[in-house]
């Protein structure tokens, strides 16, 4: 595992072409017999490691961190392949935005960036919404994110 990560560590931040991250993740998968929820939490530290927090203001922080998730969006999409993780990713968010003030408010922008590129299905954040059993920050991040779920609610209800 330590291994895969500094690989991707070292390829994440040289913005080495994603085919070629991806096969790297495939391959350390393969070799070490990963668990799924694994690589998903692996894959989220090492992104997130990556950025630049060199911004003099929470601004430039939260463009370089929502920057980061775009880029490496499909790298997320190809090993979130369930609904289960999905809502492992939603999770493994949840706990750093608790956990680094940098990113407190960046919750929902961050959850909505990853549903624009079809990382998270609308169904995992919904049940995320109504189920979710993470408590850290939990209440904080559902009242910052009940704006997007309405919407997500009445996209669905005029479908």
């Amino acid at each position: 595992m330590k291994e895969m990560k500094s690989a991707l560590t070292t390829q994440i931040s040289e913005e080495t072409d994603i085919s070629e991250v991806i096969e790297t993740v495939k391959q350390h998968v393969k070799a070490a017999k990963l668990p799924d929820i694994e690589v998903v939490r692996i894959l989220w530290d090492v992104i997130m490691d990556a950025v630049q927090w060199s911004g003099k203001n929470q601004q430039q922080n939260a463009n370089a961190a929502l920057r980061q998730v775009k880029m490496w969006a499909n790298l997320l999409n190809t090993f979130c392949t369930s609904g289960k993780l999905e809502l492992e990713l939603m999770y493994k968010v949840q706990v750093q935005c608790y956990e680094d003030a940098k990113l407190m408010k960046l919750f929902p922008e961050i959850v909505r960036s990853l549903y624009d590129q079809d990382v998270l299905a609308e169904d995992t954040i919904l049940h995320w919404f109504r189920k979710g059993t993470n408590l850290k920050g939990r209440q904080a991040f559902v009242k910052a994110l009940e704006p997007f779920i309405k919407w997500l609610e009445e996209a669905e209800e005029e479908e």
